[in-house]
């Protein structure tokens, strides 16, 4: 009877540790689950940097393309400075308001299109620039005309402008303004 009594024994401790495996099994499935979730939320946010990360560059290139074309603009195209007021229809501006690239509505009726630029990320709008004029700074002719190179870029008037670029993204919600100075001896 001592090989029944054994048997019997080891039959009841079988039936007792026959839960534990599968709580144990249960939890582990838990503790992967956890895991799983929380490298999918931790991707996901990645995934929103990267593209957010994409949309800052290419708004800033869009802004820089703008500010290249504005002073382009200066260059070829302005040689008065009667044009710039405080209405600034053309995009041209005096500086009588402060920041005055905060206030405007950067479209048709207040800033000037950079029609050369072609997104490389898609359907972007095209970036926008505007100029103000700051005033005149008046210059000696040897501080302009070093060692005698170049005709007639001597010294003289010089106006200043402040150009204010605005570049935006391919989902236009990521605006990106640069600033720069220039000036051009008129």
């Amino acid at each position: 009877m001592c090989i029944r009594d054994s048997l019997m024994n080891n039959t009841a401790a079988n039936k007792k540790q026959a839960g534990a495996a599968l709580v144990v099994s249960l939890f582990i499935l838990l503790v992967m689950t956890l895991i799983g979730v929380s490298s999918m939320q931790t991707t996901t946010m990645e995934e929103k940097m990267a593209s957010n990360t994409r949309e800052h560059q290419q708004a800033f290139e869009a802004a820089e393309s703008a500010l290249r074309a504005a002073e382009a603009h200066i260059e070829d195209d302005v040689t008065v400075t009667a044009g710039f007021d405080t209405t600034g229809s053309d995009g041209h501006y005096d500086n009588s308001v402060q920041e005055l690239w905060r206030t405007l509505g950067w479209d048709n009726t207040d800033s000037l299109a950079d029609s050369s630029y072609t997104s490389t990320y898609g359907s972007a709008p095209a970036p926008r620039y505007i100029i103000e004029h700051y005033g005149s700074a008046t210059t000696a002719i040897d501080k302009f005309n070093l060692g005698g190179y170049g005709t007639g870029a001597g010294g003289g008037d010089v106006e200043l402008f402040r150009i204010t670029a605005r570049g935006t993204g391919a989902n236009n919600q990521s605006p990106v303004f640069i600033q720069t100075y220039y000036g051009k001896i008129l």
